[in-house]
């Protein structure tokens, strides 16, 4: 009896032991498994913001152009819509579309018809407290036919009346002569002989040289026009495609209108005024821009 119990002690110190081994083996397992598994978690959370980062940003440049256009760049343009300083205020969206290619470096960077997008800056009817009307206009960027945005600062340089306004003041289409009309007179002018013949043959070449004349000022109408009613201090004028030049500046064939250079600015873009009457500018009006950088 004396020996069995301290073999029955032994034997319940050894079962101990055991157990105490296996529950720490265990505590250790599961311990690794949990830093394993918040390590993976974190990776995983790490790889997701990043992604979630790059996919951000990614959108943020989505619609964006790496295209500059650079200082003093001349853009022939034509006013898409109305504008009227009595009606119009301050943030009000001013569109215009690019009448020909804009080209940089032999490049074009801006093809014909981009849309061009300011706003209005200033607008001051004319009244019996204001006696002069003016209208601040700015463009910011242009948009592309692929919904690229493109930003620049430009700022109006000079204007012309639409192209419809200038014809019809030269009254091109009365004055312009029918083919078949010249034809007739001309068989008419041979068929007679003698004396009436010659009458006939006289009047022909007399209506010819009429027509020739009123055609040659049909043709130039549109720069003649521009320069009889151009704004004071305006140089430069239309082309022969009734377009105008890259070196004029101030305005042409709208009366009473001028742009005010010491009122103009590259934030506030150019401010055309009037002391005659308000502002209006309408859709078609003729615009040559000047860029003067990056609008920020």
């Amino acid at each position: 009896m004396k020996y069995i119990l301290p073999i029955l002690m032994a034997g319940f110190l050894a079962a101990g032991t055991a157990s105490a081994q296996s529950s720490a083996s265990v505590q250790s397992g599961t311990s690794a498994q949990s830093q394993s598994s918040v390590q993976a978690n974190k990776s995983g959370a790490q790889a997701s913001g990043s992604g979630s980062a790059s996919t951000s940003t990614s959108a943020a440049n989505t619609g964006k152009s790496s295209t500059d256009i650079s200082g003093g760049t001349k853009i022939d343009a034509t006013l898409a819509n109305s504008l009227d300083a009595k009606k119009n205020k301050p943030g009000d969206r001013v569109e215009a579309r690019t009448a020909q290619d804009v080209k940089q470096d032999g490049k074009v960077v801006l093809k014909k018809g981009t849309r061009l997008v300011g706003h209005v800056t200033e607008a001051q009817a004319r009244s019996k407290e204001q006696a002069q009307s003016q209208l601040g206009i700015v463009f910011d960027h242009a948009l592309t036919s692929d919904g690229q945005e493109i930003p620049l600062n430009a700022s109006i340089q000079a204007l012309a009346a639409a192209r419809s306004s200038m014809d019809a003041a030269a009254g091109s289409g009365d004055m312009m002569p029918s083919g078949g009309g010249m034809t007739s007179t001309s068989a008419a002018a041979h068929s007679g002989g003698g004396l009436m013949g010659g009458v006939a043959s006289t009047a022909g070449a007399t209506a010819g040289t009429v027509m020739n004349t009123a055609g040659s000022a049909s043709g130039n109408a549109g720069g003649n026009l521009g320069a009889a009613t151009r704004s004071t201090g305006a140089v430069g004028g239309l082309t022969s495609m009734g377009r105008l030049s890259s070196n004029s500046s101030g305005v042409f064939g709208l009366e009473g209108l001028s742009i005010n250079s010491e009122a103009s600015s590259a934030t506030q873009g150019s401010a055309i005024v009037s002391s005659t009457k308000n502002v209006h500018l309408e859709s078609g009006t003729q615009m040559l821009l000047s860029v003067a950088g990056q609008a920020h």
